[in-house]
């Protein structure tokens, strides 16, 4: 047996085309970079940070790969079906979807009006799923697809302070577990990974303080790192993940919260 193809057969994505939302933050580009290297061609959809998505898809390209940064504002009606129109104009087809794009507040549930809960809805719960919806559509016709939702620990437990931000990722977790089995039958999978306490994301909602206290219920007993999730993310997307399906993968260092 060649080992080497085996390997590159099963784990990866040499000729698959993805789209990975949010890639200017931190996640979303270390998705884009770990999927690139993977073999990937990646359309890095941005909101507003031009330069930073720019600087991403310079770094792919140097590396050999293949990413082009596109804008835009995926909480309008039409703009999931016109990034995945950017993408199969560019590229010609959709094989993977990374919905790492979202939105999130600090804000007792007490505190919490209907635009609050409108606005996180329409960013975290609304926007991933019309996109997973657009990308179905070239996906069920090439009979292959993998959709990756971003949910997150909060939806699985629960935060203080975050209510209506967990409630749109709960609602990540269940979309993906429900709608997984209706498209399984044509090597299409769908599945919602949950990040815990993540380094250069989560730490800007914690003071010092809290950082010590949070360290202190992950069994690691450190914060996680952008490409560990993004392993984790590349993983599901490669023939490998065949049979996850419907799925919500924690990402959190053994959290007991």
């Amino acid at each position: 047996m060649d080992t080497t193809q085996h390997l590159a057969d099963r784990y990866g994505l040499a000729d698959r085309v993805a789209i990975v939302t949010g890639a200017s933050g931190n996640i979303g580009s270390a998705c884009a970079r770990d999927l690139a290297r993977c073999g990937a061609s990646v359309l890095a959809h941005y909101h507003s940070n031009e330069a930073k998505a720019r600087a991403l898809a310079e770094e792919i390209s140097a590396e050999g790969g293949k990413c082009v940064p596109v804008k835009m504002d995926l909480s309008t009606p039409d703009g999931p079906d016109r990034l995945v129109r950017a993408a199969l104009d560019e590229f010609g087809k959709v094989d993977i979807c990374v919905a790492v794009a979202g939105l999130r507040t600090r804000k007792p549930a007490m505190a919490t009006d209907p635009k609050d809960v409108a606005g996180l809805m329409a960013t975290n719960f609304h926007s991933a799923v019309s996109l997973a919806k657009a990308c179905l559509r070239p996906m069920m016709r090439a009979r292959y697809g993998r959709i990756v939702v971003f949910g997150s620990t909060a939806g699985a437990n629960g935060l203080s302070g975050h209510s209506v931000y967990a409630g749109t990722k709960a609602a990540l977790h269940a979309w993906a577990s429900s709608a997984a089995g209706e498209v399984s039958g044509r090597d299409i999978t769908i599945n919602a990974v949950a990040p815990g306490a993540i380094r250069a994301d989560d730490l800007d909602f914690h003071s010092s303080s809290e950082q010590e206290l949070v360290l202190r219920f992950i069994g690691a007993g450190r914060f996680g790192e952008p490409d560990e999730v993004a392993s984790v993310v590349s993983f599901l997307c490669t023939p490998a993940a065949s049979y996850v399906n419907g799925s919500t993968v924690l990402v959190h260092g053994g959290a007991r919260f």
